[in-house]
């Protein structure tokens, strides 16, 4: 009685080619996240060059006193 073993079957393993339905969600989705974060950091890019700035002209003020 040999007894092959039993393949599961599940949603990552059925793509059966290169450019299936989940690369292609998987892309759509990471290109998503990148945008999200790229929108979040144009929103506070502005003040957090200028915290950063007033904090260098701070210490150079702190060390010229």
């Amino acid at each position: 009685m040999d007894k092959k073993p039993v393949k599961k079957q599940s949603f990552w393993s059925e793509e059966s080619g290169d450019f299936g339905i989940k690369g292609i969600a998987i892309t759509v989705a990471v290109i998503v996240i990148i945008g999200a974060v790229v929108a979040i950091i144009n929103q506070n890019l502005n003040t957090w060059v200028t915290d950063v700035w007033d904090m260098f002209i701070k210490k150079i003020d702190d060390l010229i006193k």
